[in-house]
């Protein structure tokens, strides 16, 4: 009887051990699951922030007001603002406009990109996400330089150079009705030098 009784609780032990080593490994599962769930999320995300800004930049292209010729230029995003800027381009005003249009956060100022250029500035609205580090872009951010900005779509190598295909306001080249029109281009711009990456936030 004895016998019986200590086989009895020597299996009734093993059981317990089996029973809660397989929750241990279920709930690693759940949580694994969980992660990968989020991380797909955030691969949504962007992807849906990126072609959000990207459309928008595609239709902004449309409007007359960035050609070099157009005096009158409005800001969406400052209450749809005129000012005057006959024969230079509009890139800041560009890009601003876009985000605005595109449902994301925008600067209470005409913000030039000098400014957009400048890290201690607009952080709460539009992060910095890397210096000069390519790799650092995804589809919808901005790339600001101390003179220019661009929305950045995809990385391009040529010739051991890199380029972001990109949208921006402001080239030498005549409009061709195709991805160059009212002073709007959609084309390769090479990255060097000194550039502030930073990443829109919805509205």
């Amino acid at each position: 009887m004895i016998k019986y009784y200590k086989l009895y609780i020597l299996l009734f032990a093993a059981g317990t051990i089996y029973i809660t080593g397989c929750s241990s490994s279920k709930t690693s599962t759940e949580t694994e699951e969980k992660t990968e769930t989020s991380s797909e999320t955030e691969s949504e995300s962007e992807a849906q922030r990126g072609a959000l800004i990207y459309n928008a930049a595609k239709e902004e292209q449309n409007n007359e007001m960035y050609s070099r010729e157009n005096d009158e230029t409005q800001l969406y995003w400052l209450s749809n603002k005129v000012i005057h800027l006959k024969n230079r381009t509009k890139c800041n005003i560009f890009a601003l406009n876009t985000l605005y249009k595109a449902g994301f956060k925008t600067p209470k100022t005409n913000a030039l990109s000098n400014d957009l250029a400048d890290t201690t500035q607009f952080n709460d609205i539009l992060p910095v996400v890397g210096i000069s580090e390519p790799e650092s872009a995804k589809k919808g951010d901005l790339l600001a330089w101390n003179g220019h900005v661009i929305i950045f779509d995809y990385l391009v190598k040529l010739k051991q150079e890199l380029y972001a295909m990109a949208w921006w306001a402001g080239t030498s080249q005549k409009d061709n009705g195709d991805n160059i029109l009212n002073n709007v281009v959609y084309g390769k711009y090479r990255l060097n030098g000194y550039y502030v990456i930073r990443r829109p936030v919805k509205n």
